[in-house]
């Protein structure tokens, strides 16, 4: 696990150009130009010699943001898939095939777009289907209502739940994990090739509650579901074996073992993740968080999703950085940021 530099160890510079955005880092903008590093704010400044802090944003020719990010996905996920890691299988939600019951169970619906498991629905049985169903159906209610006017809320509520769920959700196929914890590892990879750190993320499979959305809510009250929770994240209450330490409990032993964490295979995942991330070091930036999922069945790792602006709480705090107050998190943010620089400029020289 790489040592988290403070901001004083990033060494000097006579004008290496870097990308960064200062209204997604202002203190690491500052601190880079007091140093003598040239911050590009804007993409069209950038050239070949120029570091992306944070991953490309502007500049995107004709297309539009959503446009050119499903062209990125799209090629990252090709990427990954040849070298034979894909993800679980996977369509656009459509609310003509559930309301036709064409999505075979069990199937995991999520919004792509929620952090910290939030709207992640395992629907497991035929009467989830149906309260799926029903929850669904209010909704596109509710927005019909509130769009004509009738709703007692309808100044309050102004979100078209149809465009809502057929924009943002998926739904993917169910992967059962090796152990009695919904599981899944992080890898935090820099640009430069590099693995941050590594952690199976662990948590109980406790009954379903979310009262943080409103399809959440709607099916941990109104039509439950008889499905548990299925998300591992520590912002559910999950919690972390890091990788790479020398000594771990008997429990954390046999949680690592059933993910066959020393296999050649999972030493194979790493290689491909740190390597796919240095292909798009623009578009992705300087750190990015890859979600992988052991099935237990198949004997394979699945990639579930990537981050190019992860949260780094787990890395930061087993190094002694808070992670508490908005202020704590943009510090820990930064400085990691800053490691990876610290260690592409290492390599460049």
């Amino acid at each position: 696990m790489e040592r988290i530099i403070s901001y004083g160890e990033l060494p000097r510079s006579h004008g290496q150009p870097v990308y960064l955005r200062m209204e997604t880092d202002p203190k690491l903008y500052l601190e880079l130009i007091s140093k003598g590093y040239w911050v590009v704010n804007n993409i069209r400044n950038a050239n070949n010699y120029t570091i992306y802090i944070t991953g490309r944003r502007q500049d995107y020719g004709s297309k539009d943001f959503a446009e050119y990010k499903r062209i990125i996905d799209n090629g990252i996920q090709e990427e990954l898939k040849a070298r034979g890691v894909v993800k679980p299988k996977t369509v656009s939600f459509s609310f003509n095939d559930l309301f036709n019951y064409k999505y075979q169970l069990p199937f995991v619906l999520k919004n792509e777009n929620q952090n910290g498991g939030r709207e992640k629905f395992l629907i497991r049985t035929l009467e989830d289907y149906d309260n799926l169903i029903k929850a669904c159906k209010y909704l596109i209610e509710k927005t019909y209502l509130s769009l004509v006017g009738t709703s007692k809320d309808s100044l309050q509520f102004h979100i078209d739940y149809y465009k809502y769920l057929s924009l943002n959700f998926t739904v993917q196929e169910y992967i059962k994990t090796p152990s009695e914890y919904n599981t899944t590892v992080r890898l935090l990879t820099s640009s430069s090739n590099d693995l941050l750190y590594g952690a199976l993320k662990y948590n109980e499979s406790v009954p379903y509650v979310d009262d943080t959305t409103l399809l959440g809510y709607l099916l941990s009250e109104v039509y439950p579901l008889s499905s548990n929770s299925i998300v591992s994240n520590t912002l559910s209450g999950g919690k972390n074996v890091l990788l790479g330490n020398d000594n771990y409990e008997e429990f954390e032993n046999s949680l690592l073992h059933s993910h066959r964490i020393n296999s050649r295979e999972f030493s194979d995942l790493v290689d491909i993740s740190k390597e796919v991330h240095e292909m798009y070091r623009s578009e992705l930036g300087i750190i990015c968080g890859f979600d992988y999922i052991y099935d237990a069945d198949k004997e394979k790792w699945f990639l579930l999703e990537y981050h190019s602006r992860p949260m780094v709480g787990d890395y930061s705090k087993r190094q002694g950085l808070y992670y508490q107050t908005k202020e704590d998190r943009l510090e820990a943010e930064g400085r990691v940021r800053a490691t990876a620089l610290g260690l592409t400029l290492r390599k460049t020289r």
